[in-house]
């Protein structure tokens, strides 16, 4: 399966890395990268380390969308400065210069050239906002019906979110891109908050990842402030963490890993306390479809499985 990664370069994202190339059954085209609760420096300079720790320079990456359509993050940025200070850094940049360089051509074009010169074989896998391929989608006309299907990790539908009671921090991040990319028409599977916390890994079984190769090592080195934050915040984890990003690559890789329900998914834009709340039709007989169903909801998954999964690739 030809796929193309579009990526804000946190942990989880980096996890979602390793697992693609170690996947047989993906071939990644191309990575578009976008900020996040990082600016796109750094996002970009986390991804081409873990393209050029895991061995993978040929596949190109490219610098998407600087800044939101909708969101000034500045606030996250300064919240996240924090944490690492707290953890002992200075700074949220990489502790590793890259060697690799990102390709001249920017991250929407890239999307764009990928999908456009492969119609209906490239599927998209997103891992942060959606800024990117909303606005592939409001260059292209073309763009929405060549694009195979896309795999994207956002959202809380049924479940608490992360970032405000109601929104989770990719759909939050940019909602106004998100409400662009649900009407677009394109095939979505989404993989929100309902399963994004059902895969994690005890802390012995992060200590072979981490052990495992020169990706895994430097991963668990660079972002140990961000560990060191989810840990205190979750301690019923017991020293583990969740990989919810790299679950969205294995669904691509296996949907039956995943329970579904088909639904008309939509984002608020406008509402005061509500902004970034992804909204589904067609979960219950009492709310009629304003339009024909749109995405894929994951409701449940086999973690278990899947977290097999995860480690019998990344170690291998």
């Amino acid at each position: 399966m030809k796929i193309l990664i579009d990526t804000d370069g946190e942990f989880d994202d980096y996890m979602a890395l390793m697992l693609a190339f170690k996947s047989k059954e993906l071939d990644v085209k191309a990575i578009t990268t976008l900020s996040g609760i990082r600016n796109i420096r750094e996002s970009t300079d986390s991804v081409l380390n873990a393209v050029e720790l895991l061995g993978k320079g040929e596949v190109p990456v490219a610098e998407g969308v600087q800044v939101s359509m909708s969101q000034n993050l500045e606030a996250t940025r300064k919240s996240m400065h924090s944490i690492w200070r707290n953890g002992g850094r200075s700074n949220t940049r990489e502790i590793r210069k890259p060697k690799l360089k990102p390709v001249k051509e920017d991250g929407v074009s890239l999307m764009l050239r990928t999908v456009l010169e492969d119609p209906g074989e490239v599927t998209i896998i997103t891992l942060g906002a959606l800024t990117n391929i909303a606005c592939a989608l409001l260059r292209e006309p073309r763009f929405a019906k060549c694009v195979k299907e896309v795999y994207s990790m956002g959202g809380a539908v049924l479940s608490p979110s992360n970032t405000t009671p109601v929104a989770e921090f990719n759909i939050w991040g940019d909602p106004t891109a998100a409400k662009i990319f649900f009407n677009s028409g394109i095939h979505i599977t989404l993989v929100g908050l309902e399963t994004y916390y059902q895969p994690v890994l005890t802390g012995a079984e992060w200590e072979v990842v981490r052990k495992s190769s020169k990706a895994g090592e430097y991963c668990f080195e660079n972002f140990d402030p961000w560990f060191k934050y989810l840990l205190g915040l979750h301690p019923e984890w017991r020293g583990g963490l969740q990989i919810g990003d790299a679950l969205t690559v294995g669904a691509c890789i296996d949907p039956t890993l995943m329970k579904t329900r088909r639904c008309f998914v939509d984002v608020e834009t406008k509402g005061e306390h509500s902004i970034g709340q992804t909204i589904a039709y067609g979960l219950s007989s009492r709310h009629r479809l304003p339009k024909i169903p749109n995405t894929d909801l994951c409701v449940d998954s086999d973690w278990k499985r899947f977290n097999k999964l995860f480690l019998d690739r990344v170690i291998a």
